[in-house]
């Protein structure tokens, strides 16, 4: 491998994705440490996106606790690399291996410092997404820092779903990314808490067994209490608790308030429980798809939901629908139902996104496919749009409109029958909109609210009733 610039080239190390490599930096003399990834760009939009990435991990270099980063490119085989400080030091997991469970006021200070670089690293709009013992690197002098920011963008390049899901280091991912949620700060809270916890105890606060026994398994440990480590400290031991809340609403927000938390500049109070589990069913009601012996478990992950996360509560549906001043979410008196039509006049009567005004109201413009939908812990359900419809998917957008009010919190079934949407997400306006050569008869229908600037809009989805992927599609311009 021939990087420009660079010598000798000396394996390090190798994981699931890249190898690490000492190199020797002609220009300064001095060595250092080249991280090539497995993977290669494609195309054009994901180069800029890892370089863009790989520019703003450099500015944080400046950080004492984050690693220092040199320069990035891409080889001409299309594989990116960066250009890192060469920490001799070995990583966190290699303490661990060494010495075993560290200190609590030692951990509590490596807390305060990588909570800090990691609250540096957000102001720049910058994630991590896979914080563990074994990318957090200690250089020459003892320092801990912070590793691999400039990798963050390729984990899910191209909306690649499975990529996502296999660079998960399962049990210091937060329990949303197993239904396959959008990256968040909030999930780097988690996963940092998650790594002190194991510096002190010697393993992960909900070690998650791997491949999974069952859903309903998995759904326990990411719900199950943070036993207590002996000789912590209450108040260290509450602050990791609340960091580690499996409910996102609940967690503690930001990386600056774990490590204020940390430093002891603020009150920590007790966290709340974990949720309650759900009653054991058969299925999840909330699993989107059809028959599961129809798939492989590995095509099932993109679906899984109450199952694998923070089950929706099922009282907030109803309130969201008939509130006590009996009005809808949207504002409209309980009982009424808009149409497309009425749900088309709103914002201008300009068309959402990749929607164009017919005779069912809005129906979609241009093709748009999505992977499974993501309902967990009280939040609003989401589905991650695929680069295309080439690529495989579930559901396919097929009509929409905009939102009178904001995005409810509840799950697809639930916002289905909301009445500004349920006279709209129906099988004649899916039939209404099929190809000519395509029978969509048989599917089954889905709706997610999506933002569009200070607007909000819905888009209404079929899936096949059979399941699976596909990567084709029903709806819309194109092939």
């Amino acid at each position: 491998m021939h990087i420009p610039g660079l010598t000798n080239l000396q394996p390090l190390g190798s994981g699931g994705f890249a190898t690490v490599y000492r190199a020797h930096q002609v220009q300064l003399g001095r060595d250092v440490a080249v991280k090539i990834d497995n993977r290669v760009l494609v195309n054009e939009r994901d180069r800029r996106r890892f370089l863009r990435e790989a520019h703003a991990a450099a500015r944080l270099s400046g950080h004492p606790n984050v690693v220092g980063v040199h320069d990035a490119n891409i080889t001409p085989q299309g594989m990116p690399y960066i250009v890192m400080e060469l920490c001799t030091g070995g990583s966190l997991h290699d303490v661990l291996d060494k010495n075993g469970p560290l200190p609590a006021e030692q951990v509590r200070h490596l807390g305060v410092q990588l909570a800090d670089a990691l609250a540096a690293a957000h102001a720049e709009g910058v994630l991590h997404r896979d914080i563990k013992p074994g990318n957090i690197l200690v250089d020459r002098y003892g320092t801990a820092k912070l590793a691999d920011f400039g990798l963050a963008a390729l984990v899910d390049a191209a909306g690649d779903s499975t990529a996502t899901r296999d660079a998960l280091s399962p049990s210091y991912a937060p329990p949303e990314a197993f239904a396959m949620a959008a990256p968040t700060a909030a999930g780097d809270v988690y996963s940092l808490a998650a790594t002190l916890y194991d510096l002190l105890a010697g393993k992960p606060p909900r070690p998650v067994p791997w491949p999974i026994e069952s859903f309903d398994h998995l759904g326990e440990v990411l719900r199950s209490p943070v036993p207590p480590v002996p000789g912590v400290p209450v108040e260290f031991h509450h602050t990791l608790v609340r960091a580690l809340h499996p409910d996102v609403n609940a967690r503690t927000p930001t990386a600056a308030r774990l490590r204020d938390e940390l430093r002891g500049a603020v009150a920590v109070s007790p966290p709340p429980p974990p949720p309650v589990a759900p009653p054991q069913i058969s299925q999840p009601p909330q699993i989107r798809q059809a028959d599961p012996s129809v798939r492989t478990e590995k095509k099932r992950w993109p679906v899984v939901l109450a199952a694998v996360v923070v089950v929706v509560a099922i009282g907030a549906g109803a309130w969201w629908l008939i509130p006590k001043d009996g009005t809808t979410a949207a504002g409209k008196p309980s009982g009424t139902n808009d149409t497309g039509g009425s749900a088309s006049k709103t914002a201008g009567d300009l068309p959402p996104p990749f929607l164009k005004a017919c005779a069912t109201g809005y129906c979609v413009a241009e093709q748009a496919c999505y992977n499974g939908f993501n309902e967990f812990g009280g939040q609003a359900t989401t589905s991650r749009k695929t680069g295309t419809c080439a690529d495989e998917h579930y559901w396919e957008a097929f009509a929409g409109g905009w939102l009178s009010g904001d995005i409810p919190k509840v799950d697809s079934d639930t916002l289905l029958k909301a009445p500004e949407i349920s006279g709209v997400c129906t099988k004649a306006a899916m039939a209404a909109n099929t190809r000519p050569t395509v029978d969509t008869s048989t599917w089954q229908v889905g709706v997610v609210g999506y933002a569009d600037g200070d607007r909000n809009y819905f888009l209404c989805m079929g899936s096949p009733a059979e399941g699976g992927e596909t990567t084709t599609s029903a709806f819309g311009s194109g092939g």
